[in-house]
């Protein structure tokens, strides 16, 4: 006698033709709902293959797909010639009850921590005027894809292996050649490390420098990714101003004498753009060398000086061997090219590597064949001197258009290097407000009261003049003025 069946439970089930999931997991996802919701229950049989194809109007062997992957994964099993059964234990006993939602769900403090200091989200198109992002528009694209195809056909099985998890060697010969020639930066290939881009690097110091609850200096204002990687860390950050020259060592001092790390960006402070001169790098060398404290160097663009001029790595001043220096190409070549690097101390090389190991096993070696070819031809330093010109030019247009449409409402500091001008607003709005109602009108900034932890606090726009073409800068500061103008009235009124 064939066993029988519910109907209810195979009503539901719908197979769209125009889907792009094949029919048979249609078929497969339904029936697993049901059981899973207890709306098939154990030991229930089914309809087979032929009964259950004839009643959604599909082919038997699309049914009898599915039904296979069911069994393979418990939830059904074949009896025989009995018919096919739900299995015993797959389907819940009762159905379970919505569960309310809790936030925040019980986690480590660390998670806590990244949570509530992330940053603003990832975009993944850069719009006008997208901080920090890199002018693809004016990177040599087709020099670049010659490259990547010689590199691939090349020595292929190399490319598809597991690399050094220091990184691939032809590479850092080249970053050190450029660090000692450019940025008189004394190191070898042996002292670098290749990562995945500056957050990388910021987080390997944090976990190879710092132990819990140390302090760690942070410049204020300064770059939130970097403050993100030193809390998940430590929940004593120190905010320590910075002036004209550059982080304040006599606040830091007063704020906490004994810091464990020290993070600043001396060849192009972020984000008020500050080069630190001569006399406050040696005053802080010596200052972390007399407390014990490492240096983390962050020099993100300081190959984008728009004076042409290359001014010395801290790295390279250190004789008491405190620096750590954290690059990264994101800036000079593109954001997706993922490729960074750090040097680190001779003494320091083996934990950090360990570290590299046990969060990214290795970098990718394609990127960096590529990036080391591309290194080696003198492709890069023709690539950076093309790109300051750009971004000097567009700074300038985008200073020049704000003064003459914003005046009165957007104060600009002037830029020697990078990809962002930094204003500040003086009419009294609110520069999260501005920039919100920007990304609804398809412009992207960033607000420049986060980048500060205390509550003393500038309000502004970080706005990324080299992602934006000229008309892009002028049409993108009619929109700002649209915004501020608009805001303000509402203010007023």
């Amino acid at each position: 006698m064939a066993p029988s069946y519910g109907e209810s439970a195979y009503s539901a089930i719908r197979v769209d033709p125009k889907a792009t999931e094949p029919k048979h997991r249609q078929i497969y996802a339904a029936l697993r709902e049901a059981i899973l919701r207890g709306e098939l229950r154990a030991d229930e049989a089914i309809p087979s293959t032929r009964q259950l194809a004839q009643r959604i109007g599909v082919s038997r062997n699309t049914v009898l797909a599915a039904y296979e992957l069911l069994i393979g994964e418990g939830f059904l099993e074949s009896r025989g010639g009995a018919g096919t059964f739900v299995a015993p234990n797959a389907a819940r006993a009762a159905p379970l009850a919505p569960r309310p939602a809790i936030e925040p769900r019980p986690l480590s403090s660390t998670a806590d921590a990244l949570r509530v200091w992330q940053t603003s989200p990832a975009v993944h198109v850069a719009r006008p005027f997208q901080p920090s992002a890199a002018a693809v528009d004016v990177f040599p694209i087709e020099a670049w894809s010659r490259i990547i195809a010689r590199q691939a056909r090349a020595d292929s099985r190399r490319l598809m292996s597991e690399s050094d998890p220091q990184g691939y060697l032809p590479l850092r010969n080249e970053i050190a050649r450029h660090l000692r020639t450019f940025r008189s930066c004394r190191c070898n290939a042996d002292q670098i490390i290749i990562t995945t881009g500056g957050q990388m690097g910021y987080f390997l110091c944090s976990i190879v420098l710092i132990d819990p609850d140390e302090p760690v200096w942070v410049e204020e204002p300064g770059y939130p990714p970097a403050r993100v990687a030193f809390r998940a860390r430590t929940g004593r950050l120190i905010p320590v101003p910075v002036d004209d020259a550059g982080l304040d060592i006599d606040a830091g001092r007063a704020l906490s004498p004994k810091p464990r790390a020290i993070y600043v960006t001396p060849t192009h402070q972020w984000p008020l753009g500050g080069l630190m001169p001569i006399q406050r790098r040696l005053a802080l060398l010596d200052y972390a060398a007399s407390r014990r404290a490492w240096i983390v160097e962050d020099d993100y663009d300081g190959d984008l000086r728009y004076d042409g001029r290359s001014y010395a790595a801290l790295y390279g001043l250190d004789e008491a061997q405190r620096v750590i220096h954290v690059g990264t190409f994101s800036k000079t070549i593109y954001p997706g090219v993922r490729l960074g690097y750090i040097v680190v101390p001779p003494d320091l090389l083996t934990s950090f590597v360990a570290a590299r190991r046990a969060i990214d096993r290795f970098p990718a070696p394609l990127p960096q064949a590529v990036l080391a070819e591309f290194m080696e031809r003198g492709l890069y330093a023709k690539h950076l001197h093309k790109t300051r010109a750009v971004y000097q030019e567009r700074h300038e247009l985008l200073r020049a258009r704000i003064e003459s449409k914003l005046a009165g409402a957007l104060v600009v500091r002037p830029s020697h290097a990078g990809t962002f001008t930094v204003t500040e607003l003086v009419n009294g709005l609110d520069d999260v407000s501005v920039v919100k109602a920007l990304e609804d009108a398809g412009v992207n900034a960033l607000p420049l009261s986060t980048a500060y932890i205390g509550s003393a606090r500038k309000h502004g726009l970080v706005l990324g003049h080299a992602v934006a073409s000229p008309e892009q800068i002028r049409r993108g500061v009619d929109e700002i003025e649209r915004v501020v103008s608009g805001l303000a009235r509402i203010k007023r009124g």
